[in-house]
Protein backbone atom coordinates (compact mmCIF):
# COMPACT_ATOMS: atom_id res chain seq x y z
CA UNK A 1 0.00 0.00 0.00
CA UNK A 2 2.56 2.67 0.69
CA UNK A 3 4.49 2.02 -2.62
CA UNK A 4 0.91 2.77 -4.22
CA UNK A 5 0.58 5.70 -2.10
CA UNK A 6 3.80 6.96 -3.16
CA UNK A 7 3.13 6.72 -6.78
CA UNK A 8 -0.14 8.50 -6.22
CA UNK A 9 1.79 11.28 -4.41
CA UNK A 10 4.67 11.65 -7.43
CA UNK A 11 2.30 11.24 -10.28
CA UNK A 12 -1.55 11.85 -9.22
CA UNK A 13 -3.02 12.63 -12.60
CA UNK A 14 -1.21 9.32 -14.34
CA UNK A 15 -2.81 7.41 -11.68
CA UNK A 16 -6.15 8.27 -11.39
CA UNK A 17 -6.16 8.06 -15.48
CA UNK A 18 -5.27 4.89 -14.77
CA UNK A 19 -8.30 4.11 -12.22
CA UNK A 20 -10.46 6.00 -14.53
CA UNK A 21 -9.65 3.97 -17.48
CA UNK A 22 -9.85 0.51 -15.00
CA UNK A 23 -13.15 1.36 -14.49
CA UNK A 24 -14.20 1.96 -18.31
CA UNK A 25 -12.64 -1.60 -19.25
CA UNK A 26 -14.04 -3.34 -16.14
CA UNK A 27 -17.64 -1.86 -16.71
CA UNK A 28 -17.46 -2.71 -20.67
CA UNK A 29 -15.67 -6.05 -19.86
CA UNK A 30 -18.06 -7.06 -16.95
CA UNK A 31 -15.65 -6.81 -14.70
CA UNK A 32 -16.65 -5.94 -10.89
CA UNK A 33 -15.90 -2.19 -10.43
CA UNK A 34 -16.53 -2.33 -6.53
CA UNK A 35 -12.60 -2.99 -5.75
CA UNK A 36 -11.59 -0.13 -7.63
CA UNK A 37 -13.59 2.29 -6.19
CA UNK A 38 -12.78 0.84 -2.92
CA UNK A 39 -8.68 1.56 -4.02
CA UNK A 40 -10.05 5.12 -5.17
CA UNK A 41 -10.96 5.93 -1.72
CA UNK A 42 -8.13 4.51 0.03
CA UNK A 43 -5.49 6.29 -2.12
CA UNK A 44 -7.15 9.59 -3.42
CA UNK A 45 -9.99 9.75 -0.04
CA UNK A 46 -13.41 10.36 -0.61
CA UNK A 47 -13.58 13.46 -2.29
CA UNK A 48 -11.36 12.68 -5.39
CA UNK A 49 -11.59 8.97 -5.25
CA UNK A 50 -15.91 9.68 -5.29
CA UNK A 51 -15.41 11.95 -8.39
CA UNK A 52 -12.53 9.78 -10.17
CA UNK A 53 -14.81 6.62 -9.47
CA UNK A 54 -17.72 8.84 -10.90
CA UNK A 55 -16.53 9.96 -14.36
CA UNK A 56 -14.85 6.06 -14.70
CA UNK A 57 -18.28 4.77 -13.77
CA UNK A 58 -20.37 7.19 -16.07
CA UNK A 59 -17.76 6.92 -19.48
CA UNK A 60 -17.88 2.97 -18.77
CA UNK A 61 -21.67 2.43 -18.45
CA UNK A 62 -22.56 4.65 -20.87
CA UNK A 63 -19.98 2.77 -23.36
CA UNK A 64 -21.62 -0.34 -22.32
CA UNK A 65 -25.34 0.86 -22.93
CA UNK A 66 -24.24 1.74 -26.16
CA UNK A 67 -22.83 -1.21 -27.30
CA UNK A 68 -25.64 -3.43 -26.15
CA UNK A 69 -28.26 -1.22 -27.40
CA UNK A 70 -26.24 -0.94 -31.24
CA UNK A 71 -23.70 -3.60 -31.47
CA UNK A 72 -24.74 -7.15 -29.48
CA UNK A 73 -28.79 -6.01 -28.88
CA UNK A 74 -29.88 -10.09 -29.78
CA UNK A 75 -27.31 -10.83 -27.60
CA UNK A 76 -27.76 -9.24 -24.49
CA UNK A 77 -31.79 -9.58 -24.81
CA UNK A 78 -31.12 -13.48 -25.43
CA UNK A 79 -28.76 -13.97 -22.97
CA UNK A 80 -29.02 -11.20 -19.95
CA UNK A 81 -32.70 -10.36 -20.11
CA UNK A 82 -33.78 -14.08 -19.30
CA UNK A 83 -31.83 -13.79 -15.86
CA UNK A 84 -33.49 -10.11 -14.83
CA UNK A 85 -37.40 -10.77 -16.25
CA UNK A 86 -37.91 -8.36 -13.63
CA UNK A 87 -36.78 -6.14 -16.10
CA UNK A 88 -39.09 -6.24 -18.55
CA UNK A 89 -42.04 -5.33 -16.21
CA UNK A 90 -40.81 -1.57 -16.19
CA UNK A 91 -40.31 -1.44 -20.21
CA UNK A 92 -43.34 1.11 -20.05
CA UNK A 93 -41.71 2.92 -17.22
CA UNK A 94 -38.28 3.65 -19.22
CA UNK A 95 -40.63 4.88 -22.26
CA UNK A 96 -42.64 7.17 -20.15
CA UNK A 97 -40.35 8.09 -17.22
CA UNK A 98 -36.67 6.54 -17.94
CA UNK A 99 -34.68 9.48 -16.19
CA UNK A 100 -36.65 8.95 -12.96
CA UNK A 101 -36.79 4.74 -13.33
CA UNK A 102 -33.12 4.49 -14.30
CA UNK A 103 -32.34 7.11 -11.49
CA UNK A 104 -33.76 4.82 -8.72
CA UNK A 105 -32.51 1.80 -10.26
CA UNK A 106 -29.00 3.27 -9.84
CA UNK A 107 -29.84 4.42 -6.89
CA UNK A 108 -29.79 0.87 -5.21
CA UNK A 109 -26.74 -1.37 -5.16
CA UNK A 110 -28.78 -4.06 -5.36
CA UNK A 111 -28.64 -4.48 -9.05
CA UNK A 112 -25.33 -5.63 -10.45
CA UNK A 113 -24.12 -2.15 -11.97
CA UNK A 114 -22.60 -4.14 -15.06
CA UNK A 115 -25.77 -6.19 -15.95
CA UNK A 116 -27.82 -3.16 -15.43
CA UNK A 117 -25.69 -1.42 -18.26
CA UNK A 118 -25.97 -3.83 -21.11
CA UNK A 119 -29.98 -4.58 -20.01
CA UNK A 120 -30.74 -0.77 -20.07
CA UNK A 121 -29.02 -0.79 -24.06
CA UNK A 122 -31.93 -3.34 -24.92
CA UNK A 123 -34.92 -1.13 -23.31
CA UNK A 124 -36.77 1.46 -24.41
CA UNK A 125 -34.83 3.68 -22.69
CA UNK A 126 -33.80 7.05 -24.71
CA UNK A 127 -29.92 7.56 -24.73
CA UNK A 128 -29.95 10.68 -23.31
CA UNK A 129 -32.71 9.42 -20.07
CA UNK A 130 -30.20 6.79 -19.27
CA UNK A 131 -27.21 8.60 -19.41
CA UNK A 132 -28.84 11.75 -16.82
CA UNK A 133 -30.39 8.41 -14.38
CA UNK A 134 -26.78 6.95 -14.16
CA UNK A 135 -24.90 9.99 -13.72
CA UNK A 136 -27.31 11.12 -10.66
CA UNK A 137 -28.36 7.97 -9.40
CA UNK A 138 -24.46 6.18 -8.94
CA UNK A 139 -23.94 9.30 -6.72
CA UNK A 140 -24.91 8.17 -3.24
CA UNK A 141 -23.48 4.36 -4.09
CA UNK A 142 -20.69 5.52 -5.31
CA UNK A 143 -19.86 7.86 -2.57
CA UNK A 144 -20.76 5.46 0.06
CA UNK A 145 -18.06 2.77 -1.15
CA UNK A 146 -15.51 5.33 -2.07
CA UNK A 147 -16.09 6.79 1.69
CA UNK A 148 -16.01 2.65 2.53
CA UNK A 149 -12.47 2.40 0.89
CA UNK A 150 -11.05 5.19 2.59
CA UNK A 151 -12.34 4.23 6.05
CA UNK A 152 -10.75 0.74 5.67
CA UNK A 153 -7.26 2.29 4.73
CA UNK A 154 -7.31 4.42 7.04
CA UNK A 155 -8.70 1.63 9.49
CA UNK A 156 -11.19 3.72 11.35
CA UNK A 157 -13.58 1.35 12.82
CA UNK A 158 -16.56 4.49 13.36
CA UNK A 159 -15.77 5.57 9.50
CA UNK A 160 -16.34 1.50 8.53
CA UNK A 161 -19.67 1.09 10.14
CA UNK A 162 -21.07 4.50 9.07
CA UNK A 163 -20.04 3.37 5.58
CA UNK A 164 -21.81 0.21 5.94
CA UNK A 165 -24.85 1.96 7.07
CA UNK A 166 -24.64 4.34 4.58
CA UNK A 167 -24.77 1.19 1.73
CA UNK A 168 -27.29 -0.80 4.01
CA UNK A 169 -29.08 2.55 3.41
CA UNK A 170 -29.27 2.38 -0.15
CA UNK A 171 -30.33 -0.96 0.01
CA UNK A 172 -33.09 -0.23 2.51
CA UNK A 173 -34.71 3.03 0.22
CA UNK A 174 -34.24 -0.24 -2.72
CA UNK A 175 -37.08 -1.93 -0.69
CA UNK A 176 -38.77 1.14 0.34
CA UNK A 177 -39.71 1.80 -3.49
CA UNK A 178 -40.39 -1.94 -4.19
CA UNK A 179 -37.58 -1.83 -7.31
Amino acid sequence: METLQLLVAEYPHYAALILIVGKVIGAIAFLPGTPLTLLAGATFGVWYGTLISLVGNIVGATFAFLIARYVMRGYVAKHLLSKYKKLETYEEKFFKEGMKTVLLLRLIPLFPFNALNYLLGVTRVSTRDYMIGTSIGIIPGTFAFVYFGESLAMLSPINIALAVIAIAGLVLIGKKFKI
